[in-house]
């Protein structure tokens, strides 16, 4: 058995990498999976790496994107490893040590609001060792990196607008062709994610280029990409003081990059995934429909008190809160948001602007989990919907991201679940039987077998959910048939037999 300090080399297409061998886990950290987007890569496409000629030293932490920094509120003691740098384009894999392959495979997308974090951030053993599956985490481009809509410029920066969705489908390329190397399961690769990654994951099921590349989705409270990308070229002329697109693109392409992440800052523009017609073609939803992702089973949900933390930081004013609302409510019902803000209004009546966005994002997590999982349901792949209820005496209450402590397992060592969970026997336990649920999902694409109380599908038929907490259990329809209608969840269809 491998001590812990010792080194394991793996052989790949790609190359030979030399990682860091453990007594439960080996870990091969840093890998690039596609060149330096620096310099006339800067808003390109990523591009393949050459094959190096020297062994690979995969034992650090490489970089992640240039960031807007987390809360420093909410995240103050979170670990943040890797430096910032443009150069970003990296993975991690965790796999068991000494046993064969091939195991399955999850593929973690942070989460960040497409504007933060990193996969360095996760800390993936517990969940390997305990289930014996392999974890893969990535870095990708955020922001004006990787979000930003150049398509005015012409037809060569079609897709420019997705190119953080392009990187993830490029390391998804990269595990497809090595990961058999580390014993992982190129025929069961899993998407998961959380917040922006778990939106990731449903943007992924609809880029006709991630097609095949992988074959179980898990959403933790994700948003599914609907809406075209905005106009930023014009914003950013503003600030830049531009006369034509091209004189912007030019000076973009001039700026040091913590200069362009002041510049994001400065213009408030959101950046994030867009239906673009290339790289995104369609919404999840449509996208099981039409067959493009309708083999692909998902578990979906969210946690009670999501917009605790979220709420904040978008009504800084009330003119600021009520624009980021109007977007919102469009994204819970699809369509202009009416049926959504009549029920705010009626839910919440003289509610604050803080108050009407806590709850409504809250309902843009809930009303694509749903929408998700019953489409999936109806195409045959299968549906599973839960919600987080695990109590906590935190003033944030069962705050947006308190699942993902429980996925990873980290209440094992006896570190609390970040912000919010106590490392007591019972979440501990709790704990286990979660991230063992997400592994048989991952393994079988039925996520019994976890310890869990029995958790049946979530159709139009029934609306069957689980309460995850100190005392699982499913429960029918929590949700109610007004939401139902607002959220636009597919019901079953009236028989047109005589």
């Amino acid at each position: 058995m491998n001590s812990i300090g010792e080194t394991v080399t793996v052989e790949t297409d790609a190359g030979r990498f030399e990682g860091l061998a453990g007594s439960q886990v080996d870990r091969f950290l840093g890998i690039r999976y596609a060149q330096a987007p620096v310099g006339p890569l800067r808003f390109q496409p990523p591009q393949p790496m050459p094959t190096p000629a020297e062994t690979v030293r995969a034992q650090d932490y490489a970089a992640r994107n240039f960031q807007v920094g987390w809360p420093e509120e909410v995240f103050s003691d979170l670990e943040l490893r890797g430096e910032e740098s443009e150069d970003c384009l990296f993975l991690n894999i965790f796999r068991p040590s000494n046993s064969e392959g091939p195991k399955p495979v999850l593929f973690w997308i942070h989460g960040g609001a497409f504007m933060c974090g990193s996969g360095n951030d996760y800390e993936p053993s517990n969940l390997v060792a305990q289930n014996d599956v392999v974890v893969v985490t990535i870095n990708y481009r955020l922001g004006v990196f990787g979000f930003p809509n150049l398509t005015p410029l012409g037809p060569e920066f079609a897709g420019a607008a997705n190119l953080g969705i392009q990187d993830q489908v490029a390391a998804l390329k990269w595990v497809s062709t090595n990961i058999t190397a580390f014993g992982g399961d190129l025929e069961n690769v899993t998407i998961f994610g959380e917040s922006a990654g778990a939106a990731s994951v449903l943007a992924l099921l609809g880029a006709p280029s991630a097609v095949g590349l992988f074959h179980r989705g898990i959403v933790f409270s994700g948003a599914e990409t609907l809406f075209p990308a905005p106009d930023h070229l014009t914003v950013l002329k503003q600030f830049l003081q531009c006369d034509s697109d091209q004189d912007c693109y030019e000076q973009l392409m001039k700026l040091p990059a913590k200069e362009l992440v002041q510049l994001q800052q400065q213009a408030m523009i959101y950046l994030g995934p867009s239906v673009d017609g290339v790289v995104i073609t369609r919404p999840a939803c449509e996208a099981i429909r039409d067959g493009g992702a309708s083999n692909i089973p998902i578990i979906a949900g969210t946690t009670r008190d999501e917009g605790t933390i979220l709420a904040g930081p978008f009504a800084v004013t009330d003119e600021i809160g009520t624009a980021t609302l109007l977007g919102l409510a469009a994204s819970v019902g699809r369509d202009d948001g009416a049926s959504y803000r009549a029920f705010l209004s009626e839910t919440l009546p003289g509610g604050s602007v803080l108050e009407h966005m806590n709850r409504c994002w809250y309902d843009v997590f809930r009303a694509s989990a749903l929408r998700v999982a019953a489409t999936a349901s109806e195409a045959g792949a299968g549906g599973w919907v839960y919600n987080f209820e695990v109590e906590t005496d935190h003033p944030l209450g069962i705050a947006h991201f308190s699942d993902v402590p429980f996925t990873f397992n980290w209440l094992e060592d006896g570190n609390p679940g970040l912000y919010v969970h106590a490392p007591t026997e019972e979440n501990r336990a709790l704990a286990s039987q979660w991230s063992a649920t997400v592994a048989a999902f991952a393994r079988t694409g039925d996520p019994n077998g976890g310890g869990l109380a029995e958790w049946p599908n979530y159709t139009p038929v029934s609306h069957h959910c689980l309460c995850v907490s100190h005392n699982p259990e499913v429960v029918e329809n929590p949700d109610g048939e007004q939401l139902l209608e607002i959220y636009r969840v597919p019901q079953q269809r009236e028989s047109t037999s005589a």
